[in-house]
């Protein structure tokens, strides 16, 4: 582009320079010509003038006035500026001052004709015109070489040369002109269409950007309406992407959305389009027949997107959750059809069965209880209104308290009480989480330090982590920093996370595990049995305790496979140094056969219900004395 403009900026000033040169020139022939053409008149007139006094004619001062002519012609070529052209010719200058050496010499001669009327004198004046003749006669030939050359000598047809290759060399700068005019119009069409490109497309996806998604819609409604028809908008968003950013790498994160936009865009084909709004979230538009149902297009959508995507160390399974709201059902207007199916793909998302959502109706007041369900739980961390409740786990042999289990609850005095569930769901999705871990951790290791000074010392603490301030990186210091505000001892705390929380990034938990159990801290892996986990990741963690689920602890004495599956558990555990917790028990069958295959600890309604802390300190009294 710059080269095109600097070379169309040089072909225009050698264009116009050179127009100047061809003026110039011209006009130095022209001024050449005439002056030359002049000079010779006003010699033929000078000697014409001769010959008519010799034929008695004319008389002394016409020959007089044509002489004083010439040589004011004469002196006006040796010595004016605008005749410079003419004495610079090749030969000019030397007869010039000839001619005017002559014309002094002739002066005397010339006004001493006609003293005389007397014959005789008359023919010695003839005679003496006859000689002016003769001698002007050289320099007439002379003025006429002049005039010829300056028309069609040498010089004239060297200038006539120098002009012709100036016009050729000017076409030649005038079609450099045009081509590079020509290139650089190329080049800012191209340019403006590349970025009319990127102001409207995404530089990683290739798909439309919001800015031109918002375009499409508004045209896909104008259509919708003439043909009196329908439009669905999918919104789409990947579960888990800031997890995959942040343990595989933005690279892959990146190739994810690729493959992404590619798989959208080939279910859409020409039938729809395909957009990203941003991020992870992604929207296509569906132009509807009347009375189409959009589910069989978001099923597909959904099926395409959570295929597996190759990658050099192995294949990622995304996962994706879809939201969908149709014109004019469900909205008449863009940003109405946006909300619906974004609250549409809030509760997808938030399912564990339900990854493709259609709008219904009352989805707004529900996600909207949850958004104030957000705001009052920040308000309830900062202001301390959270409540902790403890259940005991005990040692099945004997009774003793072995440890307490720290479960969170709620009243809310504009909401009422808030499920513990609802409650780390609205925490996880609305950036709380890591606050709400924290106030969890410094609650349950107070409390817990309370009870050592009260004579317990032997006692532990159970909390429950979430996956955000496990995936996060922090929860490390976290603990440090609670240990040390609290003055507790780190072997005291037992922190139980998920299959599902440590699996995520297997290099990334081994290291995060081993920097607590650096500090000291225990580790159970919660919910066992019910994740992904395999004997190579029980092998790889570096856990203290294995929590059975509750759900295979309910069936064992109804059901052989669970009783099986219950047997191994232990006994696994066993064989790695591991202590097994059972979760759920609520009978005394179930206390007895956990007994029997070696569990060493259990908790359940059957041996206590999660109490408030003064009631656990009772509880841890009666049980002591």
């Amino acid at each position: 582009m710059i080269i095109a403009l600097l070379f169309s900026a040089s072909s225009m000033y050698s264009y116009y320079r050179d127009l100047e040169v061809v003026r110039y020139v011209s006009a130095t022939i022209k001024a050449v010509g005439w002056t030359s053409s002049e000079l010779e008149m006003e010699v033929l007139k000078f000697d014409h003038a001769l010959t008519a006094l010799a034929a008695e004619t004319a008389d002394e001062e016409f020959v007089q006035l044509h002489f004083e002519l010439l040589w004011s012609r004469i002196n006006t070529l040796l010595q004016g500026e605008e005749s410079r052209p003419v004495r610079e010719q090749p030969g000019v200058l030397p007869i010039l001052e000839s001619l005017s050496i002559q014309l002094a010499r002739w002066e005397s001669r010339i006004y001493a004709l006609g003293t005389s009327d007397s014959a005789g004198n008359k023919a010695k004046q003839r005679a003496q015109v006859m000689a002016l003749r003769q001698e002007l006669s050289h320099f007439r030939k002379l003025a006429r070489e002049i005039n010829v050359d300056s028309f069609s000598g040498t010089n004239a047809w060297q200038q006539l040369d120098i002009i012709q290759d100036i016009r050729l060399r000017s076409s030649v700068y005038l079609i450099g002109l045009l081509l590079s005019g020509g290139l650089m119009m190329l080049l800012l069409l191209r340019e403006n269409r590349r970025n009319r490109y990127l102001a409207y497309h995404d530089i990683l996806t290739r798909l439309p950007n919001r800015m031109y998604f918002y375009q499409l819609i508004n045209k896909a409604l104008r259509d919708a309406d003439k043909r009196n028809a329908g439009l669905a908008v999918h919104m789409i968003d990947l579960n888990g992407f800031k997890a995959i950013n942040d343990s595989l790498g933005h690279e892959v994160g990146d190739k994810l959305l690729t493959v992404v936009a590619q798989r959208l865009q080939e279910c859409v084909k020409v039938h729809g389009h395909a957009a990203r709004l941003g991020g992870d979230e992604f929207v296509v538009i569906q132009p509807l027949s009347l009375g189409e149902d959009p589910k069989p297009m978001a099923t597909q959508l959904w099926q395409s997107l959570i295929r597996d995507v190759p990658l050099p160390a192995g294949n990622l399974s995304p996962q994706a959750c879809i939201g969908t709201s149709v014109y004019p059902e469900q909205g008449t207007g863009v940003s109405e059809l946006l909300s619906h199916a974004d609250t549409a793909m809030y509760y997808a998302k938030h399912s564990s069965t339900v990854m493709v959502q259609c709008y219904e109706m009352g989805m707004d007041e529900r996600r909207l209880r949850k958004q104030k369900l957000a705001l009052a739980l920040q308000g309830a961390i900062e202001q301390d209104q959270l409540v902790l409740y403890y259940q005991p786990i005990y040692e099945l042999e004997g009774g003793a308290i072995e440890s307490v289990e720290a479960l969170l609850r709620w009243h809310s005095s504009e909401h009422g009480v808030i499920h513990p569930l609802e409650i780390i769901a609205v925490a996880e999705h609305h950036g709380l989480a890591h606050k709400l871990n924290e106030w969890v951790l410094l609650t349950a290791s107070r409390q817990l330090s309370d009870w050592h000074q009260a004579g317990f010392s032997g006692l532990k603490v159970n909390v429950n982590i979430s996956p955000s301030i496990f995936m996060d990186g922090e929860l490390a210091s976290t603990v440090h920093n609670v240990l040390r505000a609290t003055a507790l001892s780190a072997s005291s705390l037992v922190l139980e996370i998920t299959e599902d929380t440590s699996l995520w990034d297997t290099k990334g938990s081994i290291a995060t595990l081993e920097q607590l159990r650096k500090l000291g801290v225990e580790i159970a892996l919660d919910d066992f049995g019910t994740g992904y986990s395999s004997f190579s990741h029980l092998r790889q963690l570096p856990l203290n305790k294995l929590k059975i689920d509750k759900s295979f602890v309910a069936d064992m004495t109804t059901d052989p496979k669970a009783l099986s599956l219950v047997k191994t558990i232990i006994a696994l555990a066993a064989s790695l140094e591991m202590k097994v917790t059972a979760e759920g028990v609520e009978l005394k069958e179930q206390q007895l056969q956990l007994q029997q295959l070696g569990c060493e600890l259990g908790q359940g309604y059957l041996l206590a219900k999660p109490m408030a802390a003064i009631d656990m300190t009772a509880e841890l009294q009666s049980t002591c004395a």
